[in-house]
């Protein structure tokens, strides 16, 4: 010991750098804390701002399907009201057919009835033709007597005017009777 100061300044120079090797350590310790710490919050930060991206875009998707909602619930409307119009169309079809249906049945009897009054005109006809050709022999059988019933006349009168005609002339020829 040849000098406590030396020897003590010495250990006080030992004890400064093992407090300065131990602050070292200590400090490392906290950077690494701190490090550590600051990696936490940046990847909290970036969880953070994936979750509010996400919830962006999910907030964006939502309105997208909100405006999808709207409009297929108006074309759901749309489509109710024409379909309730396409049904009250089609009753009315439904009884426009009935009525043609039934129209067509009353033409159908209506149409049978006017074939059965020409089959029975047709029929009617056929006998008037049948009479009118029986008449018309009958006709033609009178013409025939009718005309030899003339020529007999003519020739009766043909024979009456020449007797006559012979009696003037032999009237003339004889005296007069007194």
């Amino acid at each position: 010991m040849k000098n406590p100061l030396q020897n003590l300044l010495i250990v006080l120079a030992l004890c400064l750098c093992v407090l300065c090797t131990y602050q070292w350590h200590v400090e490392k310790n906290l950077r690494q804390d701190i490090q550590h710490l600051t990696d936490t919050n940046q990847d909290k930060l970036e969880a953070m701002q994936n979750q509010q991206s996400a919830l962006k875009r999910a907030d964006e998707e939502i309105k997208r399907l909100d405006g999808l909602k709207t409009d297929l619930t108006e074309t759901v409307k749309s489509n109710r009201n024409e379909i309730a119009k396409m049904m009250k169309d089609l009753e009315k079809s439904d009884l426009e057919v009935e009525k043609g249906l039934k129209q067509m049945e009353v033409y159908k009897g209506a149409l049978q009835q006017a074939n059965d009054a020409i089959k029975s005109q047709n029929e009617s006809i056929k006998k008037q033709n049948e009479d009118v050709k029986k008449l018309s022999t009958e006709h033609a059988e009178l013409a025939a007597k009718y005309n030899k019933v003339v020529a007999e006349f003519n020739d009766l009168a043909k024979k009456w005017n020449e007797a006559q005609a012979a009696a003037a002339a032999a009237a003339t020829n004889a005296p007069a009777k007194k």
